[in-house]
């Protein structure tokens, strides 16, 4: 009889024991169901970083302030001698180039090539400003951000008689030597809006220290300068 109990007893903790070890096991893992909303979860979390836009960088780092440099200065100056005034509806023809090209070299720019031509119309020699294609082509395009139509190179024979000498052939603008009136160009102050740039010059002529404004529209480009000409208007107070 005290064996039977021995036995009884043993068979309770035995079951006990088991019993409990199937508890722990499933508390310490989780079920297929809990598995499955976890990786559902994770799943929603991903999809909704996905869809959720980066933050935009701020107007600061987004856009870089506009700098006119002295440079940028300079050349400016320069442009309010040798630019025609123009704007966006001002047609660019073969008379707006011809003009644009005279004015920007008949000066002899720095380290430009002179030769002597014979104007058989004149019945002289004529001092020229040698142009190679390729220059005219890139200084076209560091003030306009665009290059010299094909069809605004001017000819020979469509020179006046007696005109300053002005036009292409094989490869070279011919531009003849003249000298600019006795004005100076001040820079004044420059501001920007909407993506756009005014700066403006004050005009000094003979005795007249305040003769008169020209202003200049600029949009920022990647090139040396940091900008094109968009317009120019020059206004004489008298």
């Amino acid at each position: 009889m005290k064996k039977i109990c021995m036995y009884l007893l043993m068979t309770m903790l035995l079951c006990l024991t088991a019993c409990k070890g199937a508890k722990d096991k499933e508390l310490s893992e989780p079920s297929e169901n809990t598995a499955d909303t976890n990786e559902n979860q994770q799943e929603e979390s991903q999809e909704t970083e996905a869809l959720t836009p980066a933050e935009p960088e701020s107007q600061s780092q987004a856009e870089e302030a506009f700098e006119l440099t002295n440079q940028g200065k300079a050349f400016l100056e320069q442009m309010c001698r040798t630019l025609n005034d123009f704007d966006s509806q001002t047609e660019k023809d073969k008379a707006f180039y011809r003009d644009f090209l005279f004015y920007s070299y008949t000066g002899v720019p720095e380290g430009m090539e002179t030769e002597q031509i014979y104007r058989e119309d004149l019945q002289i020699e004529e001092t020229v400003v040698k142009v190679p294609e390729q220059e005219a082509e890139a200084y076209a395009k560091l003030v306009f951000g665009t290059e010299l139509p094909e069809e605004a190179k001017p000819a020979l024979e469509e020179m006046e008689e007696g005109q300053t000498a002005c036009y292409y052939e094989d490869g070279f603008y011919y531009i003849g030597v003249s000298d600019f009136p006795d004005v100076q160009y001040t820079f004044t102050d420059y501001e920007e809006s909407d993506n756009t740039i005014t700066v403006r010059y004050s005009i000094q002529y003979e005795d007249e220290s305040d003769a008169g404004i020209v202003s200049f529209t600029l949009e920022p480009a990647e090139n040396e300068n940091g900008f094109i000409i968009t317009s120019k208007a020059a206004e004489f107070t008298n």
